[in-house]
């Protein structure tokens, strides 16, 4: 049987090394040229048409007045022209920032300014430039160098200002080196369900075109709506996909005829998935550490799932308030370098000093960059890092350092509970009040509950106040939006509030 392309770099991961995402996706060009490559709007580019295709798109950008080192805007909308436009703009040296129009005017405006953006891309200009320009002639291009700016994505914003992540094309390399500890091999249709501004999309599109897979954008229309996400998977044949987590047990009630072989599934902690016909792996990742950190595969139903280990161009430590690292099984601050790290944040030198570093472990002449995630974490008994929340999440509750996340653990391991989370609000005298919301379709005993949690956590972790609730804010991500609970107006009265949401 003739080998895939995947197998040759599955043998020879030294490729991976000093190298772009451009020269990847050359090399598997060149290896089957007329693979299909990209699927979206209903038609297929073959690796050479692609190649061809963004050759032409990064002509006309040089044209415009792109130079190495630029940020461009890709407002191309979800269609094939973005990622025609990504690689044109990695062609020639450029960086990108993807423009979603879903998002505010003020927000993307904000976006704008601050990468200094002068070119904005749109569909129209891709679309006339990759059907009408002729194909540049060889040696338009300067070669892509490794430590050329990627791609700049904006973290959420969900504890302040959102901060540009600024990736390099050595960042993408190393991260598209796991392809084959998630399992992606060149014959697998890749469905790329993700919002093309965030990481998640990215390594989607640089994995699959690196690894000689196809790619496939899952239209925009059909998103949020996991029925008709189901439903192209099956009529495309998508074989490794992305889903968030209440997306993922959405799909796990309609997949009777699912043809995926993997499914990814994260962004934030995952639970109640239950085994099938397809590998099913936890993904840990961040923007600052260029998509998949750590991964774990689910082999049974549970509430509350292990991130695993890291992947292999990662070294992870667990380090204590001190700076020094914890005793197993006690938890710590994740971090993680590796030359798939970021290097910092644009034009935000604060923040930069505050969560990277160099690590000192990594040898002269590393690239391996330190990042402070910020995460809680716990190694369990078989080595695989557990999840404790965000440090961000620790709150003062009577005094004690409470985890958030630690008491959502044991509502979400109590029976009929589907979803909890904990929110603490602060009353007007600076007392902050634990409150417990749960989604469950059965009544909850609330004296029951509180027993139960009793059994697991100290007395100041169990909520004064238990709330229903048939849904919870989200993001725009599908992640669970704690700013979104608003504080019951009995908040300032302490014993009325414990009693009418006892």
């Amino acid at each position: 049987m003739e080998k895939q392309w995947s197998d040759i770099l599955r043998e020879n991961p030294k490729m991976f090394q000093d190298t772009t995402v451009v020269h990847l996706f050359r090399l598997a060009r060149e290896y089957a040229p007329d693979h299909a490559a990209l699927t979206a709007d209903g038609s297929t580019l073959t690796y050479e048409e692609l190649d061809r295709q963004s050759s032409r798109a990064a002509g006309a950008l040089l044209e415009l007045g792109a130079e190495p080192g630029e940020i461009l805007a890709i407002e191309t909308g979800r269609h094939r022209e973005a990622v025609t436009a990504f690689l044109a703009a990695w062609k020639i040296g450029c960086a990108c920032l993807f423009i979603d129009r879903d998002c505010p005017e003020s927000r993307n405006r904000e976006c704008l300014k601050e990468c200094g953006v002068r070119h904005e891309i749109t569909r129209e200009f891709i679309r006339h430039a990759a059907d009408t320009r002729p194909d540049p002639k060889e040696g338009t291009f300067r070669e892509p160098r490794p430590e050329d700016l990627a791609v700049i994505v904006y973290t959420s914003g969900s504890t302040g200002k959102p901060k540009g992540v600024m990736l390099t094309q050595r960042n993408l390399a190393a991260s598209v080196s796991n392809f084959d500890e998630i399992g992606l091999r060149s014959a697998d249709r890749y469905g790329c369900f993700a919002s093309m501004m965030f990481i998640a999309a990215v390594f989607d599109l640089a994995a699959a075109l690196c690894a000689g897979a196809h790619l496939c954008l899952i239209p925009a229309g059909i998103r949020r709506h996991i029925g008709e996400v189901a439903q192209f998977y099956r009529e495309n044949g998508i074989t490794v996909t992305f889903l968030p987590p209440l997306m993922a047990m959405k799909y796990q009630e309609m997949d009777e005829e699912s043809p995926l072989r993997i499914l990814l599934v994260g962004s934030e902690p995952v639970r109640n998935l239950s085994p099938a016909s397809y590998r099913i792996i936890n993904v840990y990742a961040s923007s600052e550490c260029c998509a998949a950190v750590c991964l774990y595969t689910i082999r049974d139903r549970r509430k509350w799932y292990p991130i695993g280990r890291p992947v292999s161009s990662v070294k992870a430590y667990i380090m204590g308030e001190d700076g020094n690292p914890v005793p197993a099984g006690e938890t710590g601050e994740l971090w993680l370098s590796g030359e798939q790290i970021a290097g910092g944040y644009l034009n935000n030198p604060e923040a930069t000093a505050e969560h990277f570093g160099t690590d000192p472990d990594a040898g002269i002449g590393s690239h391996a960059h330190l990042f402070r995630t910020g995460d809680l974490v716990a190694l369990d008994p078989d080595g695989q890092m557990e999840y404790h929340g965000r440090m961000d999440d620790m709150v003062k509750i009577r005094g004690f350092r409470v985890e958030l996340t630690g008491v959502e653990k044991w509502m979400n391991e109590y029976p009929g509970i589907e979803e909890a989370c904990c929110v603490a609000f602060m009353d007007d005298g600076g007392t902050n009040i634990l409150f417990g919301y749960y989604i469950s379709q059965t009544e909850i005993d609330h004296e029951k509950l509180r027993a139960f949690l009793g059994q697991h956590v100290p007395y100041y972790m169990v909520p004064t106040g238990l709330i229903r609730r048939e849904t919870f804010p989200r993001t725009r991500t599908g992640k669970v939006n704690r700013r979104g609970f608003e504080a019951p107006p009995e908040i300032n009265d302490h014993r009325l509030a414990a009693e009418r949401y006892r």
